[in-house]
């Protein structure tokens, strides 16, 4: 069921933090005042067997163990990076299914959770798309889901989705490995499933969920 609050839709807009041109930032993205603490605070753990931060509290490490990239939290200051996502308040919707638009309850049917997808160029093979997809964007509601339909320029062809089961994988960042002079050197970012042996050298920036049970749906009615 759709949340009440996002049912509202010329309320939610106005509660919605405004970008440059008045475009409203969704509640999952990033502001250029929540800057990332990595460089310097990395080391290897005193066992030799991973990553760790060097003062690191309880927080740093999820359910699985996995350590997580530390973010500021400063929303609504600075300008909004919409091509990012603060790693905080994606996690936290992906696990509570919360609305990446408003921050409200997502919305469930029968048919799922609802999640909205930009199709692949070029179109994917097979038939089963988009069953296994691997998934770092969180659910929406409804409304807020016509609403990123109409404002967000990277969705150029959005796919309405539904999913029953989004089963949690495992974690999207980076690797980080011993270097010869004692620091740690950074690899290109990547996936990396729950239960990988190297898991102890990934440093988590998003958590990424497998939609499975899908149903594509037509499209909500653009918010003007």
């Amino acid at each position: 069921m759709d949340c009440y609050v996002c049912s509202l839709c010329p309320k939610v807009r106005a509660a919605l933090d405004l970008g440059p041109h008045q475009l409203p930032v969704p509640h999952a993205a990033a502001w250029s005042a929540e800057r990332t603490a990595v460089a310097g605070a990395l080391t290897v753990r005193a066992d030799g067997a991973g990553l760790a931060y060097r003062d690191e509290r309880p927080g740093d490490r999820d359910g699985q163990g996995v350590l997580w990239a530390r973010i500021g939290q400063a929303q609504g200051q600075g300008r909004p990076n919409f091509r990012a996502l603060h790693s905080g308040r994606q996690r936290g919707a992906m696990l509570d299914k919360l609305c990446q638009v408003c921050g409200g309850q997502a919305s469930r049917t029968g048919r799922g959770w609802l999640f909205l997808l930009q199709r692949p160029a070029p179109p994917p093979e097979g038939r089963d798309w988009p069953e296994g997809l691997l998934c770092t964007k969180p659910p929406v509601c409804r409304p807020c889901a016509a609403l990123a339909m109409r404002h967000c320029p990277h969705l150029t062809d959005p796919v309405v989705v539904r999913s029953r089961k989004p089963r949690t994988w495992g974690v999207f960042g980076g690797f980080f490995t011993p270097a010869p002079d004692g620091g740690l050197t950074p690899h290109a970012d990547s996936a990396l499933p729950y239960g990988d042996a190297r898991a102890p050298w990934f440093l988590a920036s998003q958590l990424v969920v497998e939609l499975t049970r899908c149903t594509v749906e037509s499209a909500p009615r653009p918010v003007r």
